[in-house]
């Protein structure tokens, strides 16, 4: 065979062979690009799947405020450090809670504050609330203090346990405490111990 076509041979085979290397590459890179794409999708279906089985993750509020009016005055507003709310069990879980409730006419507010709480809704109503962890009720002058408080709306009444009730002069302890919001009525249960404070003024507030 002459050098020449041998030559010529050589440099076909070559320029095939040089064809063959750039399509496996190329190939090559489709199917990487393909592949990585794919795994980001797979990644991405699993972040997805994640947050469906923590639907609280995406309803989280940082310093949680709500209110009810009532006409043109306010009848209750939440105030938390933050909220966590769940929508199927119309629940909000907050942190450092302070409920107000505000009376009718000028016998002002009852505010009640707590380390952590649920709240119950109804709609855009609160239907109860259970407020535990260092638990301080005011009205008027007075200081409640207790460990758990509950609120509830249908017989619209604040109850706390173990209490002990400070103001206008005088210490009051008993074991349970009702306070009937609308008739503005103090109940205490179970054994129940006044002290009082001699030389303090008595202020003008009334339980």
């Amino acid at each position: 065979m002459p050098v020449s076509r041998f030559r010529a041979l050589s440099a076909r085979r070559q320029a095939r062979w040089g064809l063959g290397i750039a399509l496996v590459l190329l190939l090559g890179g489709v199917t990487t690009q393909l592949v990585r794409s794919q795994w980001q999708q797979h990644l991405r279906g699993l972040r997805s799947a994640q947050l469906d089985f923590l639907p609280e993750a995406a309803q989280r509020i940082q310093n949680f405020r709500r209110m009810k009016m009532e006409g043109d005055r306010k009848a209750w507003e939440i105030a938390a450090r933050e909220a966590q709310y769940f929508e199927d069990e119309q629940q909000v879980k907050v942190e450092g809670p302070e409920v107000t409730l505000f009376l009718k006419g000028d016998q002002g507010p009852i505010s009640i504050r707590g380390d952590q709480g649920k709240l119950f809704l109804n709609g855009r109503d609160m239907d109860r609330a259970e407020l535990q962890g260092a638990i301080e009720v005011r009205f008027k002058d007075y200081l409640v203090k207790s460990d758990r408080a509950v609120y509830e709306r249908a017989s619209d009444t604040v109850v706390a346990p173990a209490v002990t009730i400070t103001g206008n002069g005088l210490a009051v302890r008993g074991g349970r405490m009702t306070v009937e919001m609308e008739a503005q009525r103090l109940h205490l249960d179970g054994t129940v111990e006044t002290v009082l404070k001699v030389g303090e003024a008595a202020g003008a507030g009334t339980l």
